[in-house]
């Protein structure tokens, strides 16, 4: 979970001529998800961005996560543009269809 630098650490910033990469109005706004007890019989999202080896990253991460926690089920799927958000339909598709998503960015 992203937080706000404290007082020392934004001083430490200033004096270094930095800017603390946090956006305190989205950082406000969203909170993490309540975490899942057990991924046995869940379905798993997989989010690609289109990169070379983003497919093979998550492929791996799925097919360790169906060896070691039984999982369910998976639905993988690719944003059309790897710098982009991801549309609103593959959105509510993974949020329709998932206890969970993993996404990935690799070159």
């Amino acid at each position: 979970m992203l937080t706000i630098p404290g007082p020392e650490l934004q001083e430490r910033l200033r004096q270094l001529n930095l800017l603390a990469p946090i956006d305190p109005d989205v950082s406000a706004k969203w909170r993490p998800a309540p975490r899942i007890p057990s991924l046995a019989g869940k379905v798993g999202g997989f989010l690609g961005n289109r990169k070379a080896n983003a497919d093979l990253l998550l492929l791996t991460i799925r097919e360790l996560l169906e060896k070691h926690y039984e999982l369910g089920d998976a639905l993988v799927l690719d944003k059309f543009i790897y710098s982009r958000p991801a549309e609103e339909d593959i959105l509510d598709r993974l949020s329709e269809r998932c206890d969970f998503v993993v996404t990935a960015v690799a070159d």
